[in-house]
């Protein structure tokens, strides 16, 4: 296994794929057909824990690295903030380092004397090194996290109205969750158990350590850890769920040994109980950064003209009051290779956001293409992706409200420039905090184009923390309608920001839903959740969650089990992403030389990276599927989960019909763009320690499903 791969991944304990199976069944909701589907490896599920022993599936043998039985990889510990590393397992023996590299890799020699009666301080040592040639020295339990997978979990989006989940309870032991969520009167123990919080009651339940903050913690804006030590699996729900062993670990910083991050200490308590306010919010704060995204082909002509008429009056009405907004143009056509005289594909007309005024005077200039193409798709994708990561204000709501009456080229179409789908492109939005509102205008002549447009523009406008989109159509033939719908939607959204940030609102109940008896109510209503969701995610930074605590918590919401409270994901490390983009232009390039020149996808691929990538290493000859040529990261490998792709090998690629290959590659070119949008935004990377300035080794918490 390559070292510098695991020198550099952060993550946690994970033994589970019941887990991932949730990922599945959430696609197979939404109807969603993956060729790299995650599927379930039941060859590595766990043995139940002993919580006063360590786990006997390690192996440690005197001057050899200790070994995990199941998949023997070496075992590797996370190192927790603010820990030192001794000659001896004696505390009076020398400090060889008072204050080691938080949340970087170590290897494990020994483990001695360990004791988890007390999980979250934990007895005994650990015998440690940098690599796996030998040990240099040795840390307390308490200050380390055992390593074997590179999952986390993280806080979904709570939502906001009537989708609002409750928070994360946290347990002492498995038993106590499982006395209430196995109860028959469940939820009024547990309304019983949210009404003392709330009341912030001294009275603790008997069980419960800690929960999660009431406000929402942004993993992307405060980064923090929650791996997973062990599981169980609950069937009494009709949607998988887990119990799981989670350690709370927040980088940079350690909770008192004296005083923990529990309900019993006050400090903590109290903030933890905190909601969503808009104290403190002020104009040098908060803005909201709104950019329009229209198709500027000739057929959108009337509609720029009342976009113009509209975002005008709402300036004029809106004049007096103090919104901070600022606006952006965003126009869209379609490939100028296949049509120059279109001119452009995308065109920013606001490199920087502008007030309502300018925006009036860029808008003025805007015009429509005076050449018509051929098909009735243009290249929305293009224009959402030039939004989303063209500039934006800091301290700012972002969204962007797309405006088009056609569906956008599918990946694989010659005329798509952007190598992204609308799958794709809303979880580039979810990564930058950019939420979306879809106006759909429907042509009456181009009928057969609405449901694929309206799927494109639903998945687009799905913003987190709302089930239902932000999406709104509107009959092509009704340019007054239109007119109203951006007036309404702007002025609302003006409306809004300046009650925010004058304090004057109920950020959580803001908008119970958005079902409206009339297109004006809806327009009303979308405008106030999208404000809302996107407002909770701003604030994502202000909370802090727990620290040091190791806990049971159920997966799920515990009064409506239906929804989801914590999310998977992976860390990736930059240099663990690069590895991963080459492998897999590498498998991609191997997969069209075997389609044209009909050769065995091994050999093709043999070829790829005997010419490009470490080819004398791949042991194609012998490999069974693609998991096992060498050529993938070891670090995939070692995750519990597989994919269609890592189970490939010639047999299953040969029987693949022509459409289903053409399928897989369109999936594998959508998820390496996103790859490489992700790798090029510097602000979503996130430095563990301050101490390591190499921005090679920030770290990423990939959702699961973007896996290939």
């Amino acid at each position: 296994m390559n070292n510098y791969r695991l020198a550099i991944l952060v993550g946690l304990m994970i033994w589970t794929t019941n887990i991932l199976a949730i990922e599945n069944t959430h696609l197979a909701l939404m109807g969603v057909e993956d060729p790299l589907a995650v599927e379930i490896a039941p060859s590595i599920l766990p043995k139940a824990l002993d919580v006063n022993k360590p786990k006997d599936d390690i192996r440690c043998k005197d001057h050899d690295v200790c070994r995990q039985i199941n998949t023997n990889l070496p075992l590797r510990a996370l190192p927790r903030a603010l820990s030192a590393l001794y000659s001896k397992p004696n505390v009076n023996s020398e400090i060889i380092n008072s204050n080691v590299k938080a949340f970087w890799p170590v290897y494990v020699f020994q483990r001695r004397d360990l004791d988890f009666s007390e999980p979250t301080y934990p007895k005994g040592w650990y015998q440690v090194g940098l690599n796996m040639k030998k040990p240099i020295g040795w840390m307390l339990a308490k200050d380390i996290i055992e390593w074997k997978q590179s999952l986390i979990v993280s806080y979904t989006h709570p939502g906001i109205g009537e989708e609002r989940r409750n928070s994360v309870l946290m347990f002492d032991s498995k038993a106590s969750l499982q006395k209430i969520v196995e109860a028959e009167d469940r939820s009024q123990q547990v309304k019983s158990i949210y009404k003392d919080l709330e009341s912030k009651s001294t009275k603790v339940s008997t069980g419960i350590i800690s929960r999660e903050p009431a406000r929402f913690v942004n993993i992307d804006e405060k980064f923090y850890l929650l791996p997973v030590i062990d599981f169980e699996p609950i069937t009494m729900f009709d949607d998988k769920a887990n119990y799981l062993k989670i350690v709370a670990a927040t980088p940079l910083s350690r909770a008192n040994a004296a005083h923990p991050d529990t309900l019993k200490n006050r400090k903590f308590a109290e903030q933890a109980s905190q909601t969503e306010t808009t104290k403190g919010i002020s104009e040098e704060s908060l803005g909201l950064d709104i950019k329009f995204v229209m198709d500027m082909t000739d057929s959108m002509g009337p509609y720029i003209i009342h976009t113009k008429k509209a975002i005008a009056e709402v300036t004029t009405l809106t004049a007096n009051i103090d919104t901070k907004i600022r606006y952006g143009l965003i126009g869209y056509r379609d490939d100028i290779n296949t049509v120059p005289e279109l001119r452009f594909v995308t065109k920013n007309f606001t490199s920087n956001l502008v007030n309502a005024d300018e925006f009036n005077k860029v808008i003025t200039k805007a015009t429509t293409a005076i050449t018509t193409n051929d098909d009735h798709p243009e290249e929305v994708f293009a224009g959402v992706k030039e939004a989303i990561t063209s500039t934006w204000n800091k301290n700012s709501l972002k969204l962007i409200v797309l405006i088009g009456d056609a569906s956008s080229h599918k990946i694989g179409h010659p005329q798509n420039t952007t190598n992204l789908d609308s799958q794709q492109l809303r979880k580039l939005a979810d990564s930058n905090k950019i939420n979306i509102i879809a106006i759909h205008l429907k042509p009456s002549q181009f009928a057969t184009d609405h449901m694929l447009a309206k799927t494109q523009f639903s998945q687009l406008a799905t913003n987190p923390g709302s089930s239902l989109p932000a999406y709104i159509p509107i009959s092509a033939d009704n340019h007054q309608e239109f007119e109203m719908v951006i007036g309404k939607l702007t002025e609302t959204l003006s409306l809004i920001i300046s009650q925010i940030r004058k304090g004057n609102i109920d950020i959580v109940n803001i908008a119970p839903n958005i079902h409206a008896a009339n297109v004006m109510n809806k327009t009303s209503k979308i405008a106030q959740t999208t404000t809302a969701t996107a407002l909770v995610n701003y604030l994502g930074n202000i909370a802090t969650p727990p620290r040091d605590i190791t806990a049971w918590v159920l997966d799920r919401d515990l009064l409506n089990p239906r929804i989801k409270s914590l999310q998977v994901r992976v860390l990736l490390t930059k240099r663990d992403l690069n590895d991963l983009i080459v492998t897999l232009e590498a498998v991609l390039e191997a997969m069209r030389q075997s389609r044209l020149s009909s050769v065995q996808f091994f050999d093709a691929l043999q070829g790829v990276v005997t010419q490009t990538i470490k080819g004398d290493k791949i042991t194609l000859v012998t490999a069974q599927k693609l998991a096992e040529s060498g050529l993938m990261p070891s670090w995939i490998n070692s995750l519990p989960y597989k994919s269609k792709l890592l189970e490939m090998n010639n047999e299953s690629f040969a029987v693949l019909s022509a459409e289903k290959r053409a399928n897989l590659e369109r999936e594998i070119e959508a998820k390496l763009q996103f790859y490489r949008e992700i790798n090029e935004n510097t602000d979503l990377w996130t430095i563990l320690d301050e101490r390591n300035v190499n921005d090679i080794d920030s770290v990423y918490p990939l959702n699961l499903d973007a896996l290939p």
